[in-house]
């Protein structure tokens, strides 16, 4: 039988989250090893069959296994930055910046943007900025442009435009000193460095076509614009789903976030449909993830097991589907901060958020 925890654990016992979770940060140097040659070779096999002189339909699947390696990879890049993938600091600031490369992701920006914003303060407006819904009075003080963005993000097709938009372009690409709070070397350095990983990626693309000659804008269209543009849209849905559900709760007052301890319990353990929450490195598994980042990628699934055993009823579960997704999309536009409510763009409430006392820690 498969052991979820240490031996001496006991599912009577009060013992906390953060001590339950600490035999599970393990990282180790060759099951990281193996997991990033792998996605680096889906990532390079795919682009070679879109640049290889063959089939349409060939280039149609390279483009989804490039699609599928920028997300898996960037995913390691993830793990990477919280220092949970390899056992080494250095090893993981090296290889995360190469996993980062496809996903045009500058390490250090994601770093302050992610771990020090996000993971500090996860659904506290203000502070945590990724998918921080508005109040009925911010939204109709936007001017039109933005309130019709708004509309589009939440639509519930529009993820990729909001992480695009809101989240790389402002955030993680030469973000500035208004949009981050601060403005260092690093950030100028790692943007320049995922500019040149393009720019070298876009000249394979044209070497190619002109050797082979090939159109070179299928090539690139296949080959990076596509698998860009769907891995932005891969990595809204996940973190939109991740901290928005009607049952979920979002504060505007730090002392009131403190006190029910949303960091430990404001985010959704989603389960995904045929399994492809699998395929994402586990990082669906997200209570565990944000409980304690440094677990790494593939000793969550145990984790957040043994983490449902001990606190079944703190956190929200479920498994997506159609029904499902549409009543959180529905659900889930505007935020009534005072009473706890979601609310429809006409400011009508469509849930009712029932705070859950405060937990162990």
């Amino acid at each position: 039988m498969e052991t979820l925890g240490p031996p001496q654990a006991d599912p009577s016992t009060s013992v906390s989250r953060k001590a339950l979770l600490l035999a599970f940060e393990n990282a180790g140097y060759w099951k990281p090893a193996l997991a990033l040659i792998v996605d680096l070779l889906i990532f390079g096999g795919g682009l070679a069959l879109v640049l290889m002189d063959g089939a349409l339909w060939l280039k149609f699947l390279g483009s989804a296994l490039v699609t599928a390696g920028i997300v898996r990879l960037f995913l390691i890049g993830h793990d990477a930055c919280h220092g949970s993938f390899f056992k080494s600091r250095l090893l993981n600031d090296i290889f995360g910046r190469v996993a980062f490369l496809p996903s045009m992701t500058a390490f250090s920006l994601w770093d302050v943007g992610h771990n020090v914003a996000h993971h500090g303060f996860n659904n506290l407006k203000g502070r945590d900025q990724v998918w921080a819904p508005f109040s009925k009075e911010e939204f109709d003080a936007l001017p039109g442009y933005r309130r019709v963005l708004e509309r589009v993000y939440r639509s519930g097709a529009g993820w990729g435009l909001y992480y695009f938009l809101e989240l790389w372009w402002k955030k993680l690409y030469f973000a500035t000193k208004r949009q981050i709070g601060a403005s260092r070397a690093k950030y100028h350095w790692d943007s320049a460095l995922v500019t040149v990983g393009m720019i070298g990626w876009i000249a394979l693309v044209a070497v190619v076509a002109a050797r082979t000659d090939q159109n070179f804008w299928l090539l690139l269209v296949l080959g990076v614009v596509v698998p860009f543009a769907l891995w932005n849209v891969v990595m809204g849905f996940v973190v939109f789903v991740h901290h928005t559900h009607p049952a979920i709760a979002w504060f505007q007052a730090r002392h009131e976030w403190q006190r029910y301890r949303a960091y430990l319990t404001a985010t959704v353990h989603v389960r995904l449909p045929f399994g492809i929450d699998r395929l994402l490195h586990n990082i669906m598994e997200h209570n565990a993830h944000h409980l304690n980042p440094r677990i790494p990628m593939y000793s969550l699934r145990k984790a957040q097991r043994l983490l449902s055993e001990r606190f079944d009823n703190q956190y929200q579960v479920y498994r997506m589907n159609w029904r499902s997704y549409r009543e959180c999309v529905r659900s889930c536009k505007l935020y009534d901060y005072a009473n706890h409510a979601w609310l429809d763009f006409k400011g009508q409430v469509t849930s009712r958020v029932q705070l859950v006392g405060p937990p162990t820690a």
